[in-house]
Parts: structure tokens; C-alpha cells; sequence
């Protein structure tokens, strides 16, 4: 069987079975495992599969989900990255919060800092902010732009004008999807354009995405991995995978959910 063919007939397999071992393929197809490797490995870098432990997945393609579903998802994994991505603050910093769940479990950690000025997009960020009694010293600022009812966001045109005006020390971005290949992905282009100014506001910009978002794949390329200074995600992502990252050169940071 022709390499190409065997490839194509990997993926309908995954499709079917969603997740298979290096070694059920191999006896599938009557080839080595060095073989199928090296089969997976090229898809991978096409964004059509990750590699999981011993074997591979298929990708899948996040479409959208509202904000409330999000938020009951991965808690402690949420949590946990954002524990870690608050030791990039310091008192009297500017930062930019993204619009999502993963952002928003920064808001708890935010409380022992004196003097930041904070700027989102996130209306739901913005409320849990505007806590006189624990963030009294803040600065909070939202974006206009149009709003999005089922996540609680604002983006386009407005939101873009304001973040292009601005110079912050720190960017904390979301995404829907994270690919090795393809890099941060959106569920719609209409966000691309604010997370792209965010971070061209940024000196420092960090990516937070739970683990399961690098199994999907989404409709809009926003930056490719490589923009981002950190990305940090939780242990639940595969060590073989994290390795193929960490191998390209991404400095990514697998952070323990806690129990």
C-alpha cells in the first residue's frame, strides 16, 4: 500500500475509533511500527491528527459553545493555569485579559496584587472585577465592540480600535483550539482581529488552553505558536505530544490540576 493511501485509510480508521495504538495500526496494515511512526508524525504536521501516548487521535474541529458550558468544564485544570500565569504579575503591572473561561479563573488570583490596570473584553471579567471591596486599587477598563450574547465578549472593529491604542507589559490570550502545525485557532474569524491587536500591544504574551483544546482544530488561525512566550496548559496533556511541542522549540508549561 502506497504511503499516501495508508495515511488516508489511518484517518478514516480514527475516525471510527477516535483513538488507536502505534501497534494496532501496524498489524492493521501489516507494516512496521517504525512505519506507522513515521505515518503519524506526517500527519501531525499536516494538523489532521495528535499524537497521544503509544498511538495517535483524531483531530477534532471545535464549532462553539456557550459560555456556561465552558466554564463547568475542566475547573481544576482552569485553576491550576491560572495559578501559573499569575507569576507573570507583578503590583502596579498592565495587563490585557482575552475574553473565556480560562482567562476569567484568573480573576481569584488576581486579588493579592496592589495598582493593576486591566483591560478585556470579557464583560464577565469585567463584573467580577468591579469588586470595590477586593479590587479597590485597579484600574479596569473594557473594550467597545459588538457583543457576543452566548460568550459574553466583545469584539470587531471597536474592540480592535481601543486595544491598538494601547501598550500593556502583559497579554493573556485564550484560544479554542491549539495545533502543532497550524498554531492558536479561533472558533470564528470575527475574533481573530482583537486577539491579534492584543498582542501587538503586548511585551509579553502568554497563551493559556487547557489540555483538551489541543485535540481540536478550529475555523480561524489567529498566531502561530511560536508568538507566544509561554503557553500554559495542565498535565493532562500527553507527554509524547508535549515533547513534539517542547522539540519544536515552543516553551510550553504543564501545569498539575489540583485534586
Amino acid at each position: 500500500m502506497l504511503m499516501g493511501t495508508r495515511q488516508h485509510e489511518i484517518l478514516k480508521l480514527l475516525e471510527l475509533n477516535q483513538q488507536m495504538t502505534i501497534g494496532e495500526l501496524a498489524e492493521k496494515f501489516n507494516v512496521s511500527q517504525m512505519t506507522i511512526r513515521r505515518d503519524l508524525d506526517q500527519l501531525q504536521s499536516e494538523g489532521k491528527i495528535q499524537r497521544s501516548h503509544g498511538g495517535a487521535v483524531k483531530v477534532k474541529r471545535f464549532m462553539g459553545s456557550n459560555y456556561d458550558q465552558r466554564a463547568s468544564e475542566n475547573k481544576a485544570e482552569k485553576l491550576a493555569i491560572a495559578k501559573e500565569a499569575a507569576k507573570h504579575i507583578q503590583d502596579g503591572m498592565s495587563i490585557i485579559l482575552d475574553a473565556g473561561t480560562t482567562v476569567a479563573a484568573m480573576v481569584d488570583e488576581l486579588e493579592k496584587f496592589k495598582g493593576l490596570k486591566i483591560i478585556t473584553r470579557d464583560l464577565h471579567t469585567a463584573l467580577l472585577l468591579s469588586n470595590e471591596e477586593r479590587f479597590g486599587s485597579f484600574d479596569v477598563y473594557c473594550t467597545g465592540g459588538r457583543l457576543s450574547k452566548w460568550a459574553y465578549s466583545l469584539d470587531g472593529i471597536y474592540a480592535e480600535k481601543m486595544l491598538s491604542s494601547l501598550t500593556v507589559d502583559v497579554t493573556f490570550l485564550t484560544c479554542e483550539a491549539v495545533s502543532h502545525a497550524k498554531g492558536a485557532m479561533a472558533w470564528s474569524p470575527v475574533l481573530v482581529g482583537a486577539r491579534q491587536t492584543a498582542m501587538n500591544a503586548a511585551g509579553v504574551n502568554i497563551l493559556l488552553a487547557d489540555s483538551t483544546k489541543f485535540s481540536y482544530n478550529s475555523l480561524a488561525i489567529f498566531a502561530s505558536l511560536d508568538s507566544f512566550d509561554e503557553i500554559i496548559t495542565d498535565d493532562g496533556l500527553d507527554e509524547d505530544e508535549l515533547e513534539v511541542y517542547r522539540t519544536a522549540g515552543y516553551s510550553v508549561r504543564a501545569v498539575p490540576a489540583e485534586s
